[in-house]
C-alpha cells in the first residue's frame, strides 16, 4: 500500500559539450590497472562536478521546446528533444512490459513461493526501469499517446511507490473518446486505492468525474456509478431517516441517473436505480434495458429469453413470439445436437397462440407457427399436453375442426397411454426432469385439459377428484377440483375448497364464477381481472375473457402495449427483435500489413479491422460478443524456423460501440519481442512469417487455440523479409555514411552494423542452417564503426547524441567484450542525459554485476533525477 503522496519531478537540460580528449589516456590506465568497476567509477569521479553544474531541473508537465535541427535533436542551450529517441525508450520499456505479462502468467502458473517472490521482485524492479524510460521518452518527445497508455499501464503495477500525482496528471492528457476503456479503469482503480476516508473519495471521484467524465462519455457513466455507490454506502452508515440519509439517497439516485443516461448499456446503474426507485423504472425503460442487453451479446440466450419474458408478461406477444423464435434458432446454433427445451417452445407456442387475437390476426403465418411448434415437439419424440392443446385450439380458431378434432382425439389417446404406464405426476406444461424424455401426464393433467383445453364437465370432475384424493393437501389440485365442481354448478362443495386452500389462477376464476352466482358483479368483475393479470397469456386467462364479455366488461391491460412499441421504436426502429444471425457473420475480421516484403532493419505494423456486418451497433464490452482480447502467433520459416506463440496478447477497449457497417481499427506492433531479436541478430537470413490473430482467444481440450467464437476462423497474413546480401561496396558505403550521412543513416547503419555482430557471435557457437557471408577483413570493419574515435559512440558532432542512444540501445543483444564495454562507459560523461541513462542501463545489462559500485554512484550522483532513477532501480 502506498503510504505518501510524493511525486517527483523528473528532470535533464544540456548544456555546453565537454571536450573528453583528453581524459582517454587515463581511461586505459585505469582499466589496466583496477579492472572495469573502478575504471567508470573513476570516470565517474573525474566527470561528477562538471555534469552537477551543467544540468537544472525542470517540470515533467511542460513539454520540451523543439529548436530546428535534424531528427528533433534541440541544440545545445535548449530542452533536448527527439520523436525517434523518445521512440526507442518506449519499444525497450514496451519488451520490458511484455516480459513482465510473461512472468506473471508464470507466476499465475507456478506454485513455486520462493520462486514467485523472486520473479515479483524482479517484475517489481523492471517495471520501475521501463518507468524510467517512458518518463524519458515523454520528456524528449510530449505527444505521444502510446507512452502515456504504457506508462499509467506500469505505474499501476508498482504498490511500493506512490504515483497518484503522476497517473492522474497523465490521465488528463490521455483520456478520450478513443481511450483505452481497460488502461483507464485499472487507472482510475489505482487511484481510488490511495483516499483512506469516505470523504476523501468522494473528492477525488468528483474531480474525476469533472476532469475525466466529458471526455469519454463510458468512463464518465462509470464515475458517475462509483459516486452512486459511495453515496448509497454512506446512506447506509447514516441514521435511517435522517436528513442525511436522505439527501445521500437522493445523491446516489442522481448518480445513478446520470450514469444511466450516458450509457445505456451500464447494467450495474440500471440495478441499483431499480433497487433504489422501482416505482420510478417503468415497464418500457425496463424493456429497452433488456432489448439493449440482447444487443450487447445477440448469442446470449438468457438475455434473449429475459426480453421475450418481458415482452410476454406485458402482453407484447407479437414481439414476445419473435423473440422466442430466435432464442429457438439461438438454441440450436450453440446445441445442434439436443432437443428444443420447454422452456423456449411452451412460452413461444402459448406467445404464438395469443397473437391470434392481435391486429396481425390474418396473418397465415401466425395461424400455423403453433402448429408448426407442436410439430417439432413431436418430432423430437416428445409429448407436451399442453401443446397438444394449444395446437388444437387453434386449428379450431382458423376453422379446421377436422384438424383440431384429429388433435385433440391423438393427444387424449397418448395421454391415456402415457398414464397408463404410470409416469409421475407434473403440473401442466411442467418439462420432465429431462427434456429429451416423453411428457409425463398425471391425473391432475387430465383434470386440467378436461377443463380448459377440450371443455368436458364429467371427465373434468371425475379426474379432478381423483387428483384430489391422490393429493387431499395440494392446493392446485384443489383449485381444479373447485372449478370442475362449478363447471357442474355444485358450488356449495366448490366453495368450501377455494377457501381452505392457498389461492391460485384457476381457484380465483373458480371464485369468480361463484361470485357471479350469488350476485357479487362487481366483486366477480375485479377478480375475473387479477385472474388474467396473474398469467394473461394462459388458457384459464382466456376463459376468464371470455366470462368478463358475458358481463359486457373488457380485460386493459395495465400498460398499454401500444404505447410500448412507440417507445421501443424510437430506440430500436421498425425492427424491435433481429433476425438470428450465426455470429461469425455478424463480426467478420481483416488482418492486414501494408506491404508484403521487409528489407532488414523495417518496422511494420498490423491493421486488424473488426467489422460489423450486422444491422445493429456491435457493443465491445466483458459482456458483449467481441470482448476485445487479440492474441497474435508467429510461424517463422525459411533460413531458420521457429514458432513463436503469444506474440502479441493484449485486451484493447479503445472503441466501445461500432455502428452498422462499420468498424474498430486495432494497430498493433509486430516488431516485438522474441520476433524482433530474431529478425534483428540474423540479417543474412531470410525468412518467411505466418502471422495467426485470434479473437478473445480460447484454448481447446486437445490444447489448440482457437477463437471463442469457434465458426469465426483465426486470421493469417505472410510477409517476407528476406536476407541482406552483402559485398564490400556495400559495407564501405554504409561505413561512409557514419560520417557523411544523415542522422537517419547513421541509426540504419548502427543497426545493421550490430546485427551482423551479433550473427557473427552466433555464428561462432554453432553453424547457421543458411548461407552466412563471411570475410576476415568485416569483424574490425564493424568494431571500428563503434570504436572508432569519428563512430557511432564516439563522434562529438552536433546532436550525435541521438545516435549514441539508438547505436546502445541495439547493443542490447549484442554481447560485450571488455573493449566495448569501455567505448560504452565514456558515454556514462557525455553531458546529454539519455545518453548517460542508456548507458548505464546498457552496463549493467551486460555486466554481470560488476557494474554495482557504478550503479550506487549514479543512483546519488547524476544530476539528472532520471538517470538517477534508472541506475537505483537497475541497482536494486
Amino acid at each position: 500500500m502506498r503510504n505518501n503522496r510524493s511525486f517527483l519531478v523528473f528532470s535533464g537540460a544540456a548544456s555546453g559539450r565537454l571536450d573528453q580528449a583528453g581524459l582517454r589516456p587515463a581511461f586505459c590506465s585505469l582499466f589496466a590497472k583496477w579492472g572495469l568497476s573502478l575504471l567508470i567509477f573513476g570516470a565517474l569521479s573525474v566527470w561528477a562536478p562538471r555534469l552537477a553544474s551543467a544540468e537544472t531541473s525542470g517540470g515533467l508537465a511542460g513539454k520540451p521546446q523543439r529548436l530546428p535541427s535534424q531528427d528533433g535533436a534541440a541544440g545545445d542551450l535548449g530542452w533536448l528533444s527527439s520523436a525517434s529517441v523518445g521512440r526507442r525508450f518506449y519499444e525497450i520499456a514496451y519488451e520490458l512490459a511484455e516480459e513482465i505479462a510473461d512472468s506473471e502468467q508464470r507466476i499465475a502458473d507456478s506454485k513455486v513461493e520462493k520462486l514467485n517472490a523472486i520473479r515479483y521482485t524482479l517484475n517489481a524492479n523492471k517495471s520501475e526501469q521501463a518507468i524510467a524510460f517512458l518518463i524519458a521518452a515523454m520528456k524528449l518527445d510530449g505527444d505521444d499517446n502510446d507512452v502515456r497508455s504504457l506508462l499509467i499501464k506500469l505505474v499501476c503495477r508498482v504498490p511500493e511507490r506512490d504515483y497518484s500525482n503522476l497517473v492522474y496528471n497523465l490521465l488528463v492528457d490521455y483520456v478520450d473518446e478513443s481511450a483505452d476503456l481497460e488502461m483507464t479503469r485499472r487507472a482510475v482503480g489505482y487511484l481510488l486505492e490511495g483516499p483512506n476516508s469516505l470523504e476523501e473519495r468522494e473528492k477525488l471521484l468528483q474531480e474525476m468525474l469533472r476532469t475525466l467524465g466529458g471526455k469519454n462519455i463510458v468512463l464518465g457513466s462509470e464515475l458517475a456509478t462509483s459516486l452512486g455507490l459511495l453515496m448509497a454506502q454512506k446512506a447506509d452508515l447514516a441514521a435511517t431517516g435522517s436528513l442525511d440519509h436522505t439527501r445521500l439517497r437522493r445523491a446516489a439516485k442522481s448518480y445513478f441517473i446520470q450514469a444511466y443516461n450516458n450509457n445505456r448499456y451500464n447494467k450495474w446503474a440500471f440495478a441499483k436505480l431499480a433497487e433504489l426507485m422501482p416505482e420510478q423504472v417503468e415497464p418500457a425503460i425496463y424493456l429497452e434495458h433488456l432489448r439493449l442487453a440482447l444487443r450487447e451479446n445477440p448469442s446470449d440466450i438468457e438475455a434473449a429469453l429475459a426480453f421475450a419474458q418481458y415482452a410476454e408478461q406485458l402482453q407484447l406477444y407479437e414481439t414476445a413470439e419473435a423473440t422466442y423464435e430466435y432464442c429457438a434458432d439461438l438454441f440450436t446454433y450453440l446445441y445442434p445436437s439436443e432437443p428444443l427445451p420447454s422452456r423456449i417452445y411452451l412460452p413461444w407456442a402459448i406467445s404464438s397462440y395469443n397473437m391470434q387475437g392481435s391486429r396481425l390476426a390474418g396473418s397465415q403465418r401466425n395461424h400455423s407457427k403453433c402448429l408448426q411448434i407442436a410439430e417439432r415437439v413431436r418430432q423430437d419424440g416428445r409429448f407436451d399436453l399442453l401443446i397438444e392443446a394449444l395446437a388444437a385450439r387453434t386449428a379450431a380458431k382458423i376453422g379446421d375442426g377436422e384438424l383440431a378434432t384429429q388433435i385433440f382425439q391423438a393427444a387424449e389417446e397418448k395421454a391415456q397411454q402415457l398414464s397408463m404406464q404410470g409416469l409421475k405426476r407434473s403440473t401442466p406444461g411442467s418439462a420432465a426432469p429431462d427434456d429429451s424424455r416423453p411428457q409425463q401426464v398425471s391425473v391432475q393433467q387430465f383434470a386440467w385439459f378436461y377443463c380448459f383445453a377440450l371443455p368436458d364437465p364429467e371427465r373434468a370432475l371425475y379426474c379432478a377428484n381423483e387428483a384430489h384424493v391422490a393429493e387431499p393437501n395440494s392446493a392446485a389440485a384443489a383449485a381444479i377440483l373447485a372449478y370442475a365442481l362449478v363447471m357442474n354448478n355444485q358450488l356449495k362443495w366448490a366453495k368450501p375448497l377455494v377457501s381452505n386452500h392457498q389461492r391460485n389462477q384457476i381457484a380465483d376464476l373458480a371464485l369468480a364464477q361463484i361470485q357471479l352466482a350469488e350476485g357479487q358483479r362487481d366483486l366477480a368483475i375485479e377478480t375475473l381481472r387479477s385472474v388474467i393479470a396473474k398469467d394473461p397469456g394462459s388458457l384459464a386467462a382466456e376463459r376468464a375473457k371470455e366470462v368478463l364479455a358475458r358481463q359486457r366488461e373488457k380485460y386493459i391491460p395495465p400498460v398499454d402495449p401500444d404505447i410500448l412499441l412507440i417507445v421501443l421504436r424510437n430506440t430500436f426502429g421498425q425492427t424491435l427483435v433481429p433476425a438470428f444471425t450465426p455470429p461469425e457473420q455478424i463480426i467478420s475480421v481483416q488482418f492486414n500489413i501494408r506491404g508484403n516484403t521487409f528489407p532488414y532493419g523495417s518496422e511494420f505494423s498490423g491493421a486488424v479491422a473488426i467489422v460489423n456486418n450486422s444491422p445493429e451497433p456491435l457493443v465491445i464490452s466483458d459482456d458483449g460478443l467481441f470482448r476485445g482480447n487479440i492474441r497474435i502467433d508467429a510461424d517463422i520459416s525459411g533460413d531458420l524456423n521457429k514458432k513463436i506463440p503469444n506474440l502479441i496478447s493484449v485486451k484493447n477497449r479503445t472503441v466501445f460501440l461500432v455502428e452498422p457497417g462499420r468498424n474498430a481499427l486495432i494497430s498493433l506492433r509486430l516488431v516485438t519481442g522474441e520476433l524482433r531479436k530474431m529478425l534483428f541478430a540474423y540479417p543474412q537470413a531470410s525468412l518467411d512469417i505466418e502471422f495467426t490473430l485470434y479473437l478473445d482467444p480460447v484454448t481447446t481440450q486437445d490444447g489448440k487455440v482457437t477463437n471463442r467464437l469457434t465458426y469465426l476462423k483465426p486470421a493469417k497474413v505472410r510477409v517476407k523479409r528476406p536476407g541482406i546480401e552483402l559485398t564490400s561496396r556495400y559495407l564501405t558505403n554504409r561505413f561512409n555514411s557514419i560520417s557523411e550521412g544523415q542522422l537517419s543513416q547513421k541509426i540504419k547503419t548502427a543497426q545493421l552494423f550490430i546485427g551482423l555482430l551479433t550473427e557473427q557471435h552466433a555464428m561462432s557457437n554453432r553453424e547457421l542452417p543458411y548461407g552466412f557471408r563471411y570475410a576476415d577483413w568485416v569483424p574490425p570493419l564493424l568494431r571500428s564503426a563503434l570504436l572508432h574515435e569519428s563512430g557511432l559512440l564516439r563522434n562529438p558532432a552536433e546532436g550525435h547524441w541521438v545516435v549514441k542512444v539508438h547505436t546502445m540501445a541495439e547493443m542490447l543483444s549484442l554481447p560485450l567484450d571488455h573493449e566495448l564495454i569501455s567505448v560504452v562507459a565514456e558515454n556514462l560523461n557525455n553531458t546529454d542525459w539519455p545518453v548517460r541513462m542508456m548507458a548505464v542501463y546498457l552496463l549493467a545489462k551486460s555486466s554481470d554485476g560488476r557494474f554495482d559500485r557504478v550503479l550506487d554512484w549514479a543512483a546519488k550522483y547524476d544530476s539528472n533525477e532520471l538517470v538517477r532513477s534508472m541506475a537505483i532501480a537497475l541497482g536494486r
